[in-house]
């Protein structure tokens, strides 16, 4: 980190090819989409080259960047927000989408399980999501997913446990005979 501060070439780009698998996967947690978590994974890492001068080594690296990946999400979010009220087409906003409730019993396949799990995990509201990928996906302590919310451990524990519910239920909704085995 100070090399990479201080101008060190290689030392950047080391820090670059190091926070790349995380800043990723974060951005596809506050976007939903490949496509759109690829274009804030390249504003984020171009922000965090240029803004690493701003870490002021008080808190963990990794919280610092979830910051500004945070940040730069909301700004892609305002922006888009802004360019779809300026569009007039009403076909501009049309989508076409698969069966986003698929039956694990017809063809069972991971695909389609996945994509399953996936609609429902988009569903949540984005705090839920935040804290259920932090806590469970990436294993990351109630403590330490507050630290980088900026939010109290209570609360990430709060909002882990109406992730779960709300998962659970969207699971049972659609698929009713899972609950066999759940009880």
């Amino acid at each position: 980190m100070r090399a990479a501060r201080s101008g060190d070439r290689a030392a950047l780009q080391e820090l670059v090819s190091r926070a790349y698998p995380m800043v990723r996967r974060w951005c596809l947690v506050r976007t939903g989409d490949p496509s759109d978590a690829d274009d804030l994974t390249q504003d984020v890492l171009v922000q965090m080259m240029h803004r690493l001068d701003t870490y002021q080594g008080g808190a963990r690296f990794t919280t610092w960047l979830y910051t500004v990946v945070r940040n730069a999400a909301i700004d892609r979010l305002r922006r888009d927000r802004r360019r779809e009220r300026l569009r007039t087409d009403p076909l501009a906003t049309e989508r076409t989408a698969a069966d986003p409730h698929p039956r694990p019993d017809q063809g069972a396949d991971r695909t389609l399980l996945a994509r399953m799990l996936r609609t429902f995990f988009e569903e949540l509201p984005a705090r839920q999501r935040e804290v259920f990928d932090l806590t469970e996906l990436q294993g990351l302590s109630a403590s330490e997913v507050a630290e980088i919310l900026g939010i109290e451990p209570v609360s990430v524990r709060a909002h882990l446990f109406k992730a779960r519910r709300a998962l659970r239920a969207r699971i049972l909704e659609c698929h009713p005979e899972v609950a066999e085995e759940w009880t």
